[in-house]
């Protein structure tokens, strides 16, 4: 932020005060203290240019439990990269990016903020409003009767061929692919810098964690389709949570079994195989690309950290906001658990799905002060 200081009339008259004394006469001692004033002189109409990727994280997981036979680990790291296979397969090309504004509810596509991501996953927005206060979100895929959306065409996966990798690990196999969905990613953009770089925008399919989703729901007794869960008649939208490891920023590692509470709608734990090896019925619950909700009592927790959160549809008005809690079924003193992450509110949006891939937290804290660079755009910055 741009800031005058402004002292050069207080100066001045203490300057002129000394002038008019005797010269025959010591001066007195000064009881005139100059103080500056502040004038807040950022021009209006500053924007910031946001730059960001988009990710299928379904996609990203299905490489990872891909690259190795089991029990061995993937010898890729399993890092958000832009040099690994696990990403470049998994990045979304031609998905139109805009941004949410929390403070008023506008899509940011109305007026023209609005862009499609390259062949890398890679999109840019610029004349975003340059402000503090109040964040925006990162708003994928979104629909094309939006008022002042471009035609852009649907997103589409980029694997489109298997890749070989060095022994020991396997070829990776291309990702079912479908039709991807308005997503909403919970990360709070504050645009109070000229430029916000590496900003994710995580984009949902149809053949997925939705599709394990409905065909639950199905199997309890109500039909049930991913196009209804984003009809705003039969539901409010749904919330998916994927918990990670503590780890770098990048790293992106399922955190165990993990959980979400939260203070309404429903809380599904969600599994994965690998398509095709399940028994019935299971088998009939799987997701083209292996996600599944297992019959029976309810899981308490994920082992992949994996929580979708459906919502019934809500009454006309502002969305209702509801509290989630991360929880952590382990004590393990050496991995640092139970692991821990920061209480949210979120609103539910009816249309999208929200998804919040979030880090958890050693529960001991780090004494390693964490100071990211402005241009994160992050609340408090």
């Amino acid at each position: 932020m741009q800031r005058a200081l402004f002292f050069g009339s207080l100066l001045g008259a203490a300057l002129l005060n000394a002038g008019c004394q005797e010269s025959s006469n010591n001066p007195a001692a000064s009881t005139f203290t100059p103080r500056p004033t502040y004038e807040n002189r950022e021009p209006e109409g500053l924007t910031s240019r946001v730059t960001g990727f988009t990710v299928d994280p379904e996609a990203y997981f299905f490489n990872l439990a891909g690259c190795a036979p089991t029990p061995e680990q993937c010898q890729l790291p399993p890092l958000y990269a832009e040099f690994s296979p696990l990403l470049q397969r998994a990045v979304v090309e031609n998905a139109a990016i805009t941004l949410l504004d929390s403070a008023t509810g506008q899509v940011l596509a109305e007026s023209g903020v609005v862009a499609p991501s390259d062949a890398n996953g890679v999109w840019t927005l610029d004349k975003v409003p340059t402000r503090r206060g109040a964040p925006f979100f990162v708003l994928s895929q979104v629909s094309p009767e939006m008022p002042g959306m471009p035609a852009i065409p649907s997103g589409k996966l980029a694997n489109n061929a298997v890749m070989p990798l060095p022994p020991p690990m396997l070829t990776l196999q291309s990702v079912p692919e479908g039709d991807y969905v308005t997503t909403l990613t919970v990360r709070p953009v504050v645009p109070a810098h000229s430029a916000c770089v590496g900003l994710e925008a995580l984009q949902m399919s149809d053949k997925g964690i939705l599709e394990a989703v409905a065909k639950y729901l199905s199997f309890e007794g109500t039909s049930t389709t991913v196009a209804d869960l984003l009809n705003p008649g039969r539901f409010g939208g749904v919330t998916v949570f994927w918990l990670y490891r503590p780890g770098f920023p990048v790293f992106r590692v399922p955190a165990a079994n993990t959980t979400v509470e939260a203070s309404a709608g429903r809380v599904l734990n969600i599994e994965w195989a690998p398509p095709g090896v399940l028994p019935e019925p299971l088998n009939l619950l799987q997701s083209a690309r292996g996600f599944f909700i297992p019959p029976g009592p309810p899981a308490p927790y994920s082992s992949l950290g994996l929580v979708a959160v459906v919502h019934p549809p809500s009454p006309p008005g502002p969305p209702p906001v509801v509290h989630f809690e991360a929880k952590d079924s382990t004590t393990s003193d050496p991995e640092g658990r139970p692991w821990v992450l920061q209480p949210l509110d979120l609103p539910v949006a009816p249309r999208t799905v929200t998804f919040a891939g979030l880090q958890m937290y050693s529960k001991t804290p780090s004494t390693t002060p964490q100071i990211p660079p402005p241009s994160t755009c992050l609340p408090g910055q």
